[in-house]
């Protein structure tokens, strides 16, 4: 055997050496530490992670129960306070032969904790420990730190080790960094391996300033020698401890395939925390497993007593990865990890239940699971909150809003200011079931302690709300406050902002990086799309890809971040790939009863769909359902929808946007008023929407019109002042371009009594630069026309271009007429239309066609302008049919032939062309090109007047 002074050099010699080196000192015979750190061993051994540990470890001593000591009452005396003790330690960890009860097991370690008996540093130490466990009751980090205190008093360094940990985390009144690292240093300085590599995990966080590496990684070494001269004693745990110390890369860079040993050692020996270990890194893929090890290694932990491990089985029967899917194995495991008081286990019950893995969603069921998880000690405020949410979305088809509520408070009174939001939220939603609450004040003291979500909903409200006046200050303050903290919606909402300010936009984006990386699933997605538009974050599609697929990822709140992702998916513009997989997100969600995806759903299908359609009438049907949710959006959308296809809800659109607007649907108030042939009744729905919060630009600039048509000097007034916040809005949020186009066309127009004519033009151009084709056609006609000033073809040519090569029908027609009446831009105007219609757009190749027949802006070329006469035609274009017909009964550019010109009167007419009908109808009375028939005359002269009347 090596002398220990030899060892205790080596150490210090290779504190730049690779971990591997350490460790192939140890494996050669350091079984034996300093004098001053431990005893010396008896024989040298090999102590490889391959060695056949079976004939080197003592086994604990097993401990079983001779009474059942939940029924323990303190009136029973006790003999023997190790045995009660060790009870405690059944009860507080679990067994295959005892369920975990940290209750009875807090209740007797405070018995023992009050006694005095060789053993009270250790149940001072587990009493702590229980403390901090909110399986075992309230947490109390005050009064674990006063246990642990008293504990080390006694020299209990595991104790001692635990109280800098409080101290390290601010967990505690006075935290004190330098506190925590005085106590690692003692507890180190006592052998105590857990203090030691404390010590250097606080060194490489960097809080206790600049500490030279060498040192760090000395600290290192001494903590794997203690455990191999622990191991060389028979303590096997050590196992277990050497292979934790070598996986994380953070203390021994590369040392994760040598961890991986040591845990399977440790399996080997029985300890499930090696196969519990082994599982999570094939799980997260930081080292390939053979087939069915992750199974294997979960399977073995969960039948040791593992409660951990019964739940990842239970989720890992339940999604079938890397095994075959098995659900009723899953839920059986997921049972029994329920009654070792794992709250986890009951949630994961409950995201299975409401549809999560694949299975039919039974919501009854969830908010059963949801409600055994609020019976245990150890729930959170965030599983209330989740229960609350499945009454508030309807677990029997119905929203219970009443129970919902009345968890809502509950969460807020246990402490978690989330309770307070979500309580906030929902009666916001739901106004007539606040009954007298303050919410304003709900959401403000969900703030005051620093919920970011309460932030973001008071930076809403004093925008625009019918809870508080507007107030822009306020709103911008609070935005700023909740971007800060990592609100990701209001971090989207800053970078949206037009001219946003690079800075903010730049601690915004760090805060949502933040928030994202701590797990927030909403920061998740608001980053993945910040990194794939380049919009608060450089563009870099490899980190959005990473950041979406983390936002995806199996886990808590996943139904939330599928939504939230699917809806920005499929906004208008996005890739086929991109709307192919939001639709599946929401589906997704939808099945699991959420009324906003259901919603989100009908829309898009209704949307994407021709009426009459399978997908149209599932999604009607699915409107219809968020609806009965009380969802005002749906019942909105409804109003938009043919009546022909709303027959099978009951009502007409006309109703629906009644339901509408009387559920508080400002935008359906507006739309009655503007239909409203009655003057009362207008009157009548535009009180109504002024007595909504009208939040959008566009509600205001159509509230403003319908003002403005009323022709008084009050309402003109009204449409000023409408007109004006419009504008005023446009300055704080970026519009969209038909917004722009609106506000344009109303300060054209003269609405409010607007007198700008440039400042109309400059708002359509903006819309126009934007996209909006509408806008192009306007500014193209309008300075075609002079309307916008004299003399501006060359501005009128120029965006009609635009329009054209964006497919505008108009502009086709537009360009044509310019060809004929400017001499000077005619060239510019047949020249977009060649170009047009060589990229076969049909209006073009019938105005091109039409400008080479007759010399428009171009040398005459009748016989071409023939030809693309034809193509149009034959694509489809009624309008070039009729021309088409003209050349044919003249010769003109085409042959002359009377069945030619009848022919394609007829495929004009059988298109629906009214004009065409009485063509076809004259010609088979006069027998032009067909027979005399004047039976079939008769009828095409009926159908072009009843299509007339139409």
């Amino acid at each position: 055997m090596k002398q220990p002074t030899r060892a205790h050099d080596a150490a210090k010699t290779r504190s730049k050496a690779p971990i591997g080196a350490v460790t192939a000192i140890a494996l050669a015979g350091l079984i034996g530490a300093p004098g001053s750190l431990r005893a010396q061993t008896g024989a040298s051994r090999s102590l490889a992670p391959t060695a056949d540990f079976s004939k080197l470890c003592v086994a604990p001593p097993k401990v079983a129960l001779t009474r059942d000591w939940k029924k323990w009452d303190r009136k029973q005396p006790v003999r023997n306070l190790d045995e009660m003790y060790g009870a405690a330690l059944l009860y507080a960890d679990g067994a295959p032969q005892v369920a975990r009860d940290p209750v009875t097991a807090r209740r007797l370690l405070e018995e023992l904790s009050a006694r005095t008996w060789p053993g009270k540093g250790r149940a001072l130490y587990r009493l702590g420990q229980l403390m901090l466990d909110p399986a075992a009751g309230p947490v109390d980090a005050e009064r674990a730190a006063a246990l642990f205190s008293t504990a080390a008093s006694t020299l209990h360094m595991d104790a001692a080790v635990q109280l800098a940990r409080l101290h390290e985390q601010g967990r505690i009144k006075g935290a004190d960094v330098k506190e925590a690292e005085r106590l690692l240093r003692t507890a180190s300085a006592a052998g105590n391996v857990d203090g030691v590599i404390g010590l250097a995990r606080l060194q490489k966080s960097g809080r206790l300033g600049a500490v030279p590496q060498a040192a760090t990684e000395d600290l290192v070494k001494l903590g794997l020698l203690i455990l191999y001269g622990d191991l060389g004693r028979g303590k096997c745990s050590s196992l277990y401890e050497i292979g934790a110390i070598l996986s994380d890369d953070a203390l021994v860079p590369g040392g994760l395939r040598e961890a991986v040993k040591w845990f399977e050692a440790a399996a080997r020996q029985g300890d499930y925390r090696g196969d519990l270990s082994l599982a999570g890194i094939y799980l997260q893929g930081r080292v390939t497993a053979a087939p069915g090890a992750v199974l294997r290694h979960l399977t073995r932990a969960a039948e040791a007593g593992s409660a951990q491990a019964m739940t990842s089985l239970g989720e890992y029967h339940l999604r079938g990865d890397g095994t075959p899917k098995d659900v009723a194995k899953g839920v059986a495991w997921l049972e029994k990890a329920g009654t070792y008081a794992d709250v986890d286990a009951y949630k994961l019950l409950s995201r299975h239940y409401r549809g999560e893995f694949g299975s039919a969603p039974d919501l009854p069921k969830a908010a059963d699971a949801l409600s055994r998880a609020i019976a245990l000690p150890g729930h959170t405020s965030s599983v209330i909150v989740s229960l609350a949410r499945l009454y508030a979305a309807g677990i029997h088809g119905q929203p219970d809003i009443k129970t919902a509520l009345a968890l809502y408070r509950q969460a807020a009174d246990s402490g978690d200011p989330s309770g307070l939001t979500e309580l906030a939220k929902l009666l916001l939603a739901r106004p007539q079931d606040a009954l007298g609450t303050d919410v304003l004040g709900l959401l403000n003291e969900a703030a005051r302690r620093g919920n970011p979500e309460a932030m973001g909903v008071l930076a809403d409200l004093y925008e625009c709300s019918a809870v508080v006046a507007p107030d822009m200050e306020q709103s911008r303050s609070w935005l700023m406050r909740a971007a800060a903290a990592g609100h990701a919606r209001s971090i989207a909402a800053l970078a949206s902002q037009p001219n946003a300010d690079p800075e903010v936009m730049r601690r915004s984006a760090e805060a949502l990086k933040r928030s994202a990386e701590k797990g927030d699933r909403e920061s998740m997605v608001y980053l993945a799309l910040a990194y794939r538009t380049g919009r608060g974050a450089e563009q870099d599609e490899r980190l959005a890809a990473e950041w979406q697929k983390a936002a995806l990822a199996p886990g808590e709140d996943l139904s939330r971040s599928r939504f939230l992702l699917a809806r920005r998916l499929l906004t208008v513009g996005s890739a086929e790939a991109d709307r192919t997989l939001g639709r599946n997100l929401l589906e997704e969600v939808a099945r699991g009863g959420d009324a906003s995806a259901v919603f989100e759903l009908g829309r898009f299908l209704t949307s994407a769909s021709q009426p009459g359609s399978p997908e149209h009438v599932r999604g009607v049907a699915l409107l219809q359902k968020a609806a009965a949710s009380g969802v005002v959006a749906a019942m909105a959308e409804l109003a938009d929808q043919p009546d022909d296809q709303l027959r099978v809800t009951g009502k007409t659109a006309a109703d629906w946007r009644r339901t509408a607007a009387g559920a508080g649907s400002v935008r359906s108030a507006i739309a009655l008023a503007a239909l409203a042939e009655d003057p009362a009744d207008r009157s009548a729905w535009v009180e109504r929407a002024e007595a909504l919060p009208v939040c959008s630009a566009r509600d205001m600039v159509e509230l403003a019109a319908i003002h403005h048509r009323t022709n008084n000097p009050q309402a003109v007034e009204r449409a000023r002042l409408w007109l004006q916040r419009a504008v005023a809005d446009t300055r704080l949020h970026e519009p969209d371009p038909a917004t722009l186009f609106q506000i344009g066309r109303a300060l054209f127009d003269g609405v409010g009594g607007s007198t700008d004519p440039q400042e109309a033009v400059t708002y359509i151009e903006r819309s126009a630069e934007a996209g909006k084709v509408e806008a192009m056609r306007f500014l193209g006609r309008n300075y075609a026309s002079g309307a916008l000033g004299e003399g501006k073809n060359d501005l009128a040519v120029a965006w009609l271009i635009k329009a054209l090569r964006a497919e505008d029908e108009g502009a086709a027609a537009d360009l044509a007429r310019v060809a004929t009446t400017s001499e000077k831009d005619a060239g510019r105007a047949v020249e977009a239309l060649k170009e047009a219609a060589g990229k076969s757009f049909v209006p073009a190749m019938r105005e091109y066609g039409r400008s080479l027949q007759f010399g428009f802006g171009t040398v005459a070329d009748p016989v071409q302008g023939g030809v693309w006469l034809r193509k149009a035609a034959e694509a489809g274009d009624i309008a070039a049919m009729k021309e088409l017909s003209r050349a044919y009964a003249s010769g003109y550019g085409v042959e002359l032939s009377a069945n030619a010109s009848t022919d394609w009167l007829l495929r004009a007419a059988n298109a629906g062309d009214t004009e065409a009908m009485y063509g076809v109808s004259l010609a088979m009375t006069l027998g032009f090109g067909t027979e005399v028939n004047a039976d079939a005359a008769q009828k095409w002269l009926a159908t072009a007047e009843a299509t007339a009347r139409k």
